[in-house]
């Protein structure tokens, strides 16, 4: 069987009152039957606090003409249309092996303020779209949840055709990429190369610190 991968391309900042805080029950480890996370990237609007440009329904909160309003939301959401975002070291040999290997790969992503739409344009730019499952690209901006929802991370499972024992997440963060991943079943791989989560939620069923040892915390 093969074995497949939603995993979180791009970590970037979610609105935490859009976070659902309940309690996550963790579970033993499981037999890695897929597989990832992928590319940690800063926001381009880094500096910009979500809710004070958004509504609830993620509409501009502000008193303009409206074609004035769809060109601020576009700067606010795409402020450099062309920027190439640059993965961290090891995921696009990492990518190359695992795709070798038949694994399907999939993303789970809280966008924030750079939407799906954009994080697909940045995929395309840098070449690495045509390494994931279409299907399986699961934005909170478009499912409506952020992790550790369970709705994003089956957007995801289902776009690959796989249970969740039979697929691996891998992300940095506890509360969200560990904690919606184990609470679904699937095997959870913290990385922590880029940022080490010391917060609240559970750890994974693995943790690392470099793409090179990625293969082995799935059990390839």
């Amino acid at each position: 069987m093969p074995w497949e991968a939603p995993v979180t391309m791009m970590e970037l900042p979610a609105s935490p009152s859009a976070v659902d805080r309940s309690p996550v029950r963790g579970r033993p480890g499981v037999d890695a039957q897929l597989l990832v996370e992928l590319l940690t990237v800063s926001a381009a609007a880094d500096g910009l606090q979500e809710d004070v440009f958004r509504g609830e329904e993620g509409q501009l909160r502000l008193e303009a003409p409206e074609e004035s309003r769809a060109e601020l939301q576009r700067l606010i959401e795409d402020p450099v249309p062309d920027r190439v975002l640059t993965p961290i070291a090891g995921v696009v040999a990492a990518i190359g092996r695992l795709r070798e290997r038949g694994i399907r790969l999939g993303i789970v992503c809280d966008s924030g303020m750079m939407v799906g739409r954009v994080l697909r344009g940045q995929l395309e730019r840098s070449g690495l779209a045509r390494h994931f499952e279409a299907g399986a690209l699961a934005f909170s901006d478009e499912v409506g949840v952020t992790k550790p929802r369970p709705e994003i991370f089956r957007r995801a499972l289902a776009g690959l055709g796989a249970r969740p024992g039979e697929a691996a997440h891998i992300g940095d963060l506890r509360f969200t990429d560990m904690a919606g991943a184990r609470a679904l079943g699937m095997r959870a791989v913290r990385f922590r190369g880029f940022n080490d989560d010391t917060g609240e939620g559970p750890e994974g069923d693995v943790a690392i610190d470099s793409y090179a040892d990625l293969e082995a915390a799935l059990g390839l």
